[in-house]
Parts: structure tokens; C-alpha cells; sequence
């Protein structure tokens, strides 16, 4: 039965939109509520969801608009700033696993082609999902944090290339050397032609834009240079992608990178949302039956084989154990680019169904499971290292936890010395909730005694905070008392 466009965007709304409202109730990332409305939609369940030509321009819309706000964040003086993590440990990471499941694949039988593109899918973790996770939990600052954002940099911008080869084996794989050499050159010509007129023409131009004072202007100006690029890139030969990748990396060193993100993130949720959909239209939900063996075989790849291959590497480079199995944990899972990876090969052809099938089962639901892994991934390294006070520090969190989420619009204290028991004290008269951490045990015992919410905690420790509600707190009071050599003095902050 055909449908229109219009009834096809009304049903996808009317599924989507309570997936999405579920999944964040639940802390879940929306992606895979996308992912779950579209299997939903989908041919293999109630089929309201037909392969229109429409609705997947409209998906690839949200990819182009993916990789450009991803070139604005990749600045060359982040990266030189951060060199160490995202080349150094970020390169290991999709070099050594790319090869180890390389290596596996041709073992299993896999033809070379398909081998690529399951295995570049399996090397890539999801930046939506863990970059919000993190940041949620104040953990971005963290060492396995950083580690975890290094990496996933390095990841998003080697996609890159991945999508270019993939895109030459399906022209012509017996000239790949030929034509990656010929893609590499007019990808060069294409970026200095860019880096020319975007010299030129985009600071004076966004500068009239900005003084204009007008938001729709401003917004309408960053969808033009996004899609500019893109369609400069594809009258090339190359993938759109690609070229917005390049502007949005030229735009990334200009005042304006941070509006021009703000302004394209609706228009590029709402196209990446659809690209996810129809992802999850393609996926068979009959392969968790027949295939099941296939799709927990990926899940394992995707969870236990990787971060197995990550954590030496982050040792490697001279991290601590905890931090290695932390941040190895936290990349243990399928990602938005190894979803992209999988569709275009599938949309090119050069994956076969008993091959794809299972890869997106197996991807999917490491994603399902990847918000309780980074939920315990304290836990479990402190389980698998033996490590008493790692795990000692999670169940001080987990009692922390269970008492302060009767806190709401309260005030965290943050020792508990002579200002801090004054300012509790306070708060009590006023009314106003009060909620107070302290490593000293005695002066905590002392206080509880007293009958104040008092518990034995370091605020310097993110999760310690998070446990505390401090994403509910209306205010954090933090009192150290310290003595400056200069005189003597006391300064007290």
C-alpha cells in the first residue's frame, strides 16, 4: 500500500515521539528510541514504514549535518593540545581493534569487503551515548573521561575515510589503491579550495550576519554553508559528508562556532533521528531467532572482545589499571557511525542480509546495554580489579544515594568545619534543605549526632557528587581553609 510523505512523517511522530519520551524517563539515550520506533515501523513488524525516496534524503540530511557539527569541534589546536589521547591512544584503539577483528572475520569466512565494513562498524563506540553519560555525571574532567573523549574523537573522524573506501569498493574494488590515491587528491583540492574562499568570504560575511542581530539569518546562513560544502564534495565525486566535515572544521576556528552549533543541533536531531529510524526499519527482528547465534556473537565483539583490547592499550600509555578498565568500558558498545557504516554497505550492496542482520542486532543491542555499563562501570573495574577501595568507594556513594534522593532544591555542604556546621545551622532556620559531606569520620559521627544530614564522602570525587542530587541542588557551598606563605596570612575561600 503506498503512502504519502505526510502520512509517513505522522506515523513516525506518532510513534516515535512516546519511544523518545521513554527513553529519556528512563535515562536511556533517544537514539534508541529512534532505533526501536523504526524497527516498530518497520517491514518486518507492522510495515507503515515503506522504502521512500523521500525519507531517506531527509536521513542522509541528518548525517551531513552530523559530520559538520562534528568538524566544528574538531579544531587542529584541540587536537594539538590533546595529541596523546585522541592520536595517540585514540589511533591504537580503531588501528589494533580494526585489525584484530580483520584478522577474525576472514578466519570466520567472511569475503574481504563485508570483513571491512563489520569490522570498521565493530571499532567504532557511540559518542551520543557516552559523551552524555559523562557529561551528566561530571565525569567528562575524569581521567578514564578524557580518555573516553580522546578516543571517540579520533573514532568520529576516522569515519571519514571509512565512509570514502567503502564508497570506492563499491565502484571498482579492484582499482582501490588507484582510487583512493584519486579520491585522496581531490579531497586535498576540494579542502585548499575551501580553505581559500573560506578565508576570504566567511569572516566578513558572518560578521554582517551577526550584526543584522537576526536569528533566522544567522540560523539559514549555517544550513547554507553546511550544505554548500556538502554539495561542493559531491560535484566532486566525493561523499557529502566529507565536505562538511571540511567547513565545519574551518568554521570551528571562528568566534561564531559555538551559535553556529546552537543553531544547527535542532535540524540536525530531528534528520539524525530519521537516519536512525530507517536504520531500525532495516533491521529483521526475526534474526533474534534464526540468527541468534550471530547476534550475540557481535554483542560480545562489541562489549567484552573490545574493551579487552582497549585497556592494555590505555595501559599502554601509562594510565592506571582503574583508569584503563573504566575508560574500557565505557567505549564497550556499537555506535552511530558503525550503525552508518553497516546501512551503506547495505544500501550499496555490499553486504549481504545474513551478514547485516545480525551485525545490527548484535550493534543495537550493545547499545541498549551500554547506559548500565556506564552506569556501574565503577563497580565492575573495582570487581575485576579486586580493588576494595574502588569498590568501598562506589558503596559510599550507593549509601549517599539512597539518602539524598529525598533531596530536592537543596544546598550541598561541603565540609563541615566551623563555617560549614554555621551554615547547616542556618539553612535548618531557614527552612531551606541542607545536605553535608566531610572525610573526617569523627566530626561526621559528631554532627550526625546532632541530627544533621551529614555523610562521609569526597566532594572532589564526581560521582560522590552526582550521589549527593548536586543536579538537583540549587546551591554548592565548598569552604577550604588553606595558609598562604607570603606573611603567613590565612585566606579562607
Amino acid at each position: 500500500m503506498e503512502h504519502s510523505l505526510i502520512l509517513c512523517l505522522l506515523s513516525v511522530l506518532l510513534v516515535v515521539t512516546p519511544a523518545v519520551a521513554l527513553c529519556r524517563r528512563f535515562g536511556l539515550s533517544s537514539v534508541l528510541g529512534y532505533l526501536a520506533g523504526g524497527v516498530f515501523l518497520g517491514p518486518s513488524l507492522l510495515g507503515w514504514l515503506p522504502a521512500n525516496a523521500d525519507l531517506r534524503r531527509l536521513a542522509e540530511l541528518g548525517v551531513v549535518l552530523l559530520m559538520f557539527t562534528i568538524g566544528l569541534a574538531f579544531s587542529l589546536p584541540r587536537l594539538l593540545a590533546a595529541k596523546r589521547l585522541v592520536l595517540g591512544i585514540g589511533g591504537a584503539q580503531v588501528v589494533v581493534t580494526t585489525l584484530a577483528f580483520l584478522i577474525a572475520g576472514m578466519w570466520l569466512g567472511l569475503a574481504p569487503t563485508p570483513a571491512f565494513i563489520v569490522v570498521g562498524a565493530l571499532a567504532m563506540s557511540s559518542t551520543a551515548l557516552v559523551l552524555k553519560f559523562l557529561g551528566e555525571n561530571c565525569e567528562l574532567t575524569a581521567p578514564h573521561g578524557r580518555i573516553a573523549s580522546g578516543v571517540l574523537l579520533f573514532q568520529d573522524v576516522a569515519t571519514v575515510p571509512l565512509l570514502v573506501v567503502v564508497s570506492i569498493l563499491a565502484d571498482d574494488p579492484a582499482r582501490l589503491g588507484i582510487e583512493l590515491g584519486w579520491a585522496l587528491v581531490k579531497t586535498a583540492l576540494v579542502f585548499t579550495g575551501l580553505v581559500i574562499v573560506g578565508r576570504r568570504l566567511l569572516p566578513p560575511l558572518l560578521n554582517w550576519v551577526a550584526a543584522t542581530r537576526s536569528l533566522e539569518l544567522f540560523m539559514l546562513s549555517a544550513l547554507l554553508l553546511a550544505l554548500s560544502a556538502a554539495g561542493v564534495s559531491s560535484l566532486a565525486g566525493l561523499a557529502p559528508t566529507l565536505g562538511a566535515f571540511m567547513a565545519g572544521m574551518l568554521l570551528g576556528e571562528t568566534p561564531f562556532r559555538r551559535q553556529i552549533e546552537a543553531d544547527i543541533r535542532p535540524f540536525r536531531d530531528l534528520m539524525l533521528g530519521l537516519f536512525f529510524l530507517t536504520i531500525g526499519a532495516r533491521l529483521d527482528v526475526s534474526v533474534f531467532g534464526h540468527a541468534a547465534a550471530g547476534v550475540l556473537l557481535v554483542l560480545f565483539a562489541a562489549v567484552v572482545v573490545k574493551a579487552l583490547l582497549v585497556m592494555p592499550l590505555i595501559r599502554a600509555f601509562g594510565h592506571s589499571r582503574a583508569e584503563a578498565w573504566r575508560a574500557g568500558i565505557a567505549l564497550a558498545q556499537g555506535g552511530e557511525f558503525g550503525l552508518l557504516l553497516v546501512s551503506s554497505g547495505m544500501s550499496l550492496n555490499l553486504l549481504d542480509a545474513d551478514v547485516a542482520q545480525p551485525v545490527l542486532g548484535g550493534l543495537i543491542l550493545s547499545m541498549a546495554l551500554a547506559p548500565l555499563l556506564l552506569r556501574f562501570d565503577a563497580r565492575i573495574a573495582g570487581w575485576l580489579l579486586r580493588d576494595e577501595r574502588l569498590q568501598a568507594s562506589c558503596d559510599v556513594e550507593a549509601h549517599i544515594a539512597d539518602h539524598g534522593a529525598a533531596f530536592d532544591r537543596h544546598v550541598i555542604v561541603c565540609g563541615l568545619g566551623r563555617v560549614g556546621q554555621n551554615l547547616l545551622e542556618i539553612l535548618d532556620q531557614e527552612g531551606i534543605p541542607g545536605l553535608a559531606l566531610d572525610l573526617d569520620p569523627e566530626r561526621v559521627r559528631q554532627v550526625v549526632a546532632a541530627g544533621r544530614p551529614v555523610f562521609l564522602g569526597n566532594a572532589a570525587q564526581p560521582g560522590v557528587l552526582r550521589a549527593a542530587g548536586v543536579e538537583r541542588a540549587r546551591w554548592v557551598s565548598i569552604y577550604r581553609y588553606s595558609r598562604v606563605a607570603r606573611g603567613g596570612a590565612t585566606t579562607r575561600r
